[in-house]
C-alpha cells in the first residue's frame, strides 16, 4: 500500500459515526433506511406464501450444485474462488486457503426443525474441504455465522485462526475458538502463514445483525479484503446494501465501496451479493440488487468478480434465477465484459482475469 493509501485508511479509520454511545453500532450513511416493523410482518403472513421463489424452485430454475473439482483446488492458479453455496466460499490466494462465511446446515435457523431450508445442497462437507488456514467470517446472521457448521470447523482445525468483526468473540470463543481477532472498520490484521504473510482488512458494509429478539446492532457487520504476499488482491463483500428504497427520496448511495477501492482496489477477484433484495421497498437498506451490485464492483475497481447471496435460501421475494438475469443485462447496460462479473454452479471455481 502507499503511504497515500494508507493515509486515506487512518482518515476513514478515524470516523467512528457507526459506534453509538450504549456500545452497539448503526449504518452512518443517508443509504440506510428501515422500514417499520409492521410492514416486514405484513409481508410476511400475506405476501410470503405467493413468493416466486418457491414457483421458481418448482420448474427447475435452482442453480446446478457440481462436485467440487479437487485437481484446481489442489493446484490453484492465481486468485481462486470456489461457491460453496448462498455466501459460502474457499478463496485461495498466495497458497493460503480462506473460508468465508461456511454453512453446510440444513436450515440457516436457531433451530435446524423450523426456518429457512436449503433448496439446492451443499457441495461438500466440512470433512472433505481441503485444509484451511484462516476462517473469515462477515456477521452474525443465521445464514451466515453457522452454529453447526462452525463446530465442525473446529473439531477439524481446532487451531484455526479466526476473524470476525467486533463484537463476536463471545460467540465464537463458545464455540472452542481460541485463536480469535475482532476487529473494527478499516482495521488491518497481519496473518502470518508459512507461504507468507498476508494483510486482512476488515471493511464496512452496509446492513445490521442480530440473533435474537434482544441484540439489534450488538455485533458488528463488514465486508473483507484480503491482499497476499504477491500484492493480489481479493474482496468480499458480506451481506450489504448501497441504496435503499424506502424513504431514501434523494437516492443516497454507500460510500463506504468507493473508500475500499480508493484505498485497496484495484481487486483481483471480488464476491459480492447479489440476491435476497425482494420486495426492494422493504429489504433494500439491507441488500443490494444486482444492479447495484454492479456498482459495488465498479466502486471497489473489481477486474472479475463473482455473484454471490443466492441460489441456497428462499429468504426474499424474487425468483431464485432473477438476480443472475438480473446481473447480466446490467453489466451490458454499463459496458462491461459478460467474463467481468459472472454467476457459478455450486461447488464450481473460478479464478481472476
Amino acid at each position: 500500500m502507499t503511504q497515500s493509501n494508507e493515509q486515506l485508511r487512518q482518515q476513514y479509520a478515524a470516523d467512528k459515526s457507526h459506534h453509538l454511545p450504549n456500545g452497539r453500532f448503526q449504518n452512518p450513511w443517508p443509504s440506510f433506511t428501515n422500514p417499520p416493523f409492521t410492514k416486514f410482518v405484513k409481508h410476511m403472513f400475506t405476501e410470503y406464501s405467493s413468493n416466486p421463489g418457491w414457483e421458481s424452485i418448482k420448474e427447475g430454475r435452482a442453480p446446478q450444485v457440481v462436485s467440487l473439482d479437487y485437481n484446481r483446488i489442489a493446484a490453484p492458479a492465481d486468485v481462486q474462488l470456489t461457491w460453496l453455496g448462498h455466501a459460502s466460499l474457499l478463496v485461495q490466494i498466495d497458497g493460503a486457503n480462506v473460508l468465508f462465511d461456511p454453512v453446510f446446515s440444513t436450515r440457516c435457523s436457531p433451530s435446524q426443525w423450523i426456518g429457512p431450508k436449503r433448496y439446492t445442497r451443499a457441495p461438500c462437507t466440512v470433512a472433505e474441504l481441503p485444509h484451511i488456514d484462516v476462517l473469515v467470517l462477515s456477521h452474525n446472521h443465521y445464514d451466515h455465522l453457522d452454529w453447526n457448521t462452525l463446530k465442525q470447523v473446529h473439531k477439524r482445525f481446532p487451531d484455526i485462526k479466526v476473524l470476525a468483526p467486533l463484537g463476536n468473540q463471545p460467540i465464537l470463543s463458545s464455540l472452542g475458538f481460541t485463536d480469535v481477532t475482532v476487529a473494527d472498520w478499516w482495521d488491518e490484521m497481519r496473518v502470518d502463514l508459512p507461504v507468507g504473510g498476508f494483510t486482512f482488512a476488515c471493511t464496512p458494509a452496509q446492513h445490521m445483525t442480530a440473533r435474537g429478539l434482544f441484540d439489534r446492532m450488538a455485533t458488528l457487520w463488514s465486508s473483507w479484503v484480503v491482499i497476499g504476499p504477491s500484492s493480489r488482491r481479493f474482496f468480499f463483500s458480506g451481506d450489504t446494501a448501497y441504496s435503499a428504497l424506502y424513504n431514501n427520496k434523494d437516492k443516497h448511495e454507500c460510500p463506504a465501496f468507493t473508500q475500499i477501492g480508493n484505498v485497496y482496489g484495484p481487486m483481483d477477484l471480488s464476491a459480492i451479493a447479489i440476491g435476497a433484495y425482494g420486495p426492494e421497498s422493504l429489504f433494500g437498506g439491507m441488500h443490494a440488487n444486482p444492479e447495484q451490485a454492479v456498482r459495488i464492483h465498479e466502486d471497489v475497481k473489481s477486474r472479475k468478480s463473482v455473484g454471490v447471496h443466492w441460489g441456497t435460501f428462499v429468504l426474499t421475494s424474487e425468483a431464485v434465477d432473477e438476480p443472475p438475469k438480473r446481473l447480466a443485462v446490467e453489466m451490458a447496460a454499463r459496458g462491461h465484459p459478460s467474463n467481468e462479473f459472472v454467476v457459478l454452479d455450486i461447488g464450481q471455481t473460478t479464478q481472476g482475469l
